[in-house]
């Protein structure tokens, strides 16, 4: 195999229960909106928009004959020490690696909106990747989505001490795409338009990753 570069792709949660058609992270990972249609009437379920994400950014990956490892089950919760855990086994075995985690945000108030990427805390290696993610998000956007940023130690990166970005032993960025419980976003989220413009925005960050080496 090509032991060159390899990037660990996670989808954050659960989805839908093939045996059962049930959402597996349910309720915390799920937002019942007054109108509109999501994934289940006006259900959003977080599981199921972050694998429709990252499955579109592992064709991409096909399609440059990129190597990717998917550290998410198909439709259960696995665990965030099984997911870190996987990364990391597989690690040792490529010259360069890189993780990303896939989300959707929720505030619990609905009024929240816009695209954000973290970071562990402090000055790291991944600090660039999230930089160079924020800005490829930001060139294929423009105006038709809101940005958070954290831009007080001088990159847009928001800084958090997630399990699966502090004991990765890879460069980790983890993305917040929109906010799930808002209506606006959430009905962008649905777009394909809006999915296909995150994943590219992704492979270029990947691509640009790559090419550093």
């Amino acid at each position: 195999m090509n032991t060159d570069f390899c990037v660990f792709l996670d989808a954050g949660h659960g989805s839908i229960d093939p045996k059962t058609g049930k959402y597996v992270t349910a309720p915390s990972k799920q937002y019942e909106h007054s109108k509109g249609t999501f994934h289940d009437g006006r259900w959003f379920f977080e599981g199921v928009w972050n694998r429709v994400l990252t499955d579109r950014v592992a064709k991409k990956l096909d399609t440059l004959q990129i190597n990717y490892i998917k550290v998410y089950h198909e439709y259960l919760d696995m665990s965030l020490s099984y997911r870190v855990d996987t990364a990391n086994w597989y690690n040792k075995y490529y010259k360069k690696t890189l993780f990303i985690s896939n989300h959707s945000n929720a505030s619990g108030s609905g009024a929240a909106r816009g695209f954000e990427v973290y970071t562990s805390p402090g000055t790291t290696r991944s600090d660039k990747v999230a930089t160079a993610y924020f800005n490829n998000v930001k060139e294929i956007f423009g105006s038709k989505i809101s940005y958070r940023q954290d831009a007080t130690d001088g990159d847009p990166d928001r800084e958090a001490k997630f399990y699966v970005l502090r004991n990765t032993a890879m460069s980790a960025i983890l993305g917040e795409h929109l906010f799930f419980d808002n209506f606006e976003d959430a009905s962008l989220l649905m777009l394909d338009e809006t999915v296909e413009r995150f994943a590219e925005a992704q492979l270029r960050t990947i691509v640009e990753f790559w090419q550093s080496m």
